[in-house]
């Protein structure tokens, strides 16, 4: 299989490769184009412009993962997004040039017609860079018909990046069978320009067993030879997730200083891609936004409401904040150390750079005196689609 990190191209720093990385794009000047984009719509520079928004289409589930990192409910307590808040999404993203689109759940074909509706509006606008799934959909009468529904709905129509399958079999209930299938589909029915296939083997931190290697067996039996060179794969662990109530205690062995973790920490707001998308922003189910993708970002890193105010005034909250301001001029959390100093950090333990960062924010905030103009709670209210933009 093809380890994550293989090929990383940051804007400024070497020659981008087509078709090579797990978020592989088309063509050898992403990064043009992006900025072409953006140049068309007058969006303002600063150190934060997102290459992508990861957003929960639905935060339904089939399924009842113990840690899950979405905080995903059940099919009957969960929300689906709306026609109309389909709709505005697509304003937003064309009206600040949004380069890509990462779809979630929940589990996203749970909510099946909103999928390819989504899909659909998004044709010609904004790429459809990733679908995260638990392959529930992938039995012998099901893939192949959903495979057939993706591309009617313009899968294969993006503009710059390659569109990824990303399928987690952590502590997902999906019988085996139907990942192999799905995998068996893609690497047989599409090629590496096409379509890129990803899974995302999380484990339990106190034991850090992966499901892939059973995975890798029963493909074997049931196909013969796994296809290596075309399955990319993601193996972490688990991380506790803040907006999760019920959430599994996660038995992490030991402690990490937070100088350690921010000396390990790459530049997230660096334009990146091929490993990553970054920079990548998450949007909740209800609208709120996330300057950070990571499912269990601190809450302080949301600046606003996709539903109830405009994606760049959003933007101009994010590129005001100091916080973010010394992370992208500092290329990684280690731009904070002359606000909080080894001396602090060194003394500060936790168990990812997700938990680190929500440290360094309140320390910053502490020292500096200047609170975050995110982190709040905010009441949902739906807003109608914004008008298409002339030209």
């Amino acid at each position: 299989m093809i380890k994550e990190g293989a090929h990383t191209y940051i804007d400024g720093h070497g020659t981008v490769v087509p078709y090579t990385g797990k978020y592989a794009v088309q063509v050898e000047n992403p990064f043009d184009l992006i900025r072409a984009g953006w140049e068309a719509v007058k969006l303002p520079a600063g150190p934060y412009r997102p290459l992508r928004v990861e957003f929960e289409l639905t935060d339904r589930c089939n399924d009842t993962c113990k840690s899950c990192g979405m905080g995903a409910k059940s099919v009957a307590d969960g929300v689906t997004l709306s026609d109309v808040q389909l709709a505005r999404l697509i304003g937003e993203f064309a009206d600040v040039g949004l380069p890509s689109v990462a779809i979630t759940g929940g589990e996203p074909f749970v909510s099946s017609r909103q999928l390819y509706r989504f899909m659909e509006l998004a044709r010609g606008t904004v790429d459809i860079g990733k679908i995260t799934t638990n392959g529930i959909w992938g039995s012998e009468k099901g893939c192949q018909r959903v495979f057939e529904r993706l591309v009617h709905a313009g899968l294969l129509n993006n503009r710059i990046f390659v569109p990824l399958l990303m399928v987690s079999i952590g502590e997902q209930t999906t019988p085996l069978d139907r990942i192999a299938r799905i995998i068996r589909y893609v690497s047989t029915e599409f090629t590496d320009r096409e379509l890129t296939i990803a899974v995302s083997s999380l484990a339990d931190p106190s034991d850090r067993n992966h499901r892939i290697y059973e995975l890798l067996a029963l493909y074997e039996q049931m196909y013969g030879d796994f296809p290596h060179d075309r399955v990319h794969s993601t193996m972490r662990v688990y991380l506790e997730n803040e907006r999760l109530d019920h959430q599994a205690p996660i038995n992490r062995p030991g402690e990490t200083t937070v100088t350690r973790w921010m000396g390990a920490c790459y530049d997230c707001f660096a334009p990146t891609v091929g490993t990553y998308v970054l920079p990548c922003a998450l949007m909740k189910v209800n609208g709120d936004l996330y300057s950070c993708a990571a499912f269990n970002v601190p809450e302080k890193l949301g600046f606003g409401n996709l539903f109830e105010e405009s994606f760049r005034s959003i933007l101009g909250r994010i590129n005001s904040s100091a916080y973010v301001g010394k992370v992208r001029a500092g290329h990684g959390l280690k731009g904070v150390s002359d606000i909080v100093p080894p001396a602090v950090t060194d003394k500060m333990t936790c168990g990812s750079f997700c938990g680190s960062c929500k440290l360094l924010i309140d320390r910053f905030e502490h020292t500096t005196g200047q609170a975050e103009p995110g982190g709040r709670r905010r009441t949902f209210i739906p807003l109608p689609p914004l008008p298409a933009r002339e030209g």
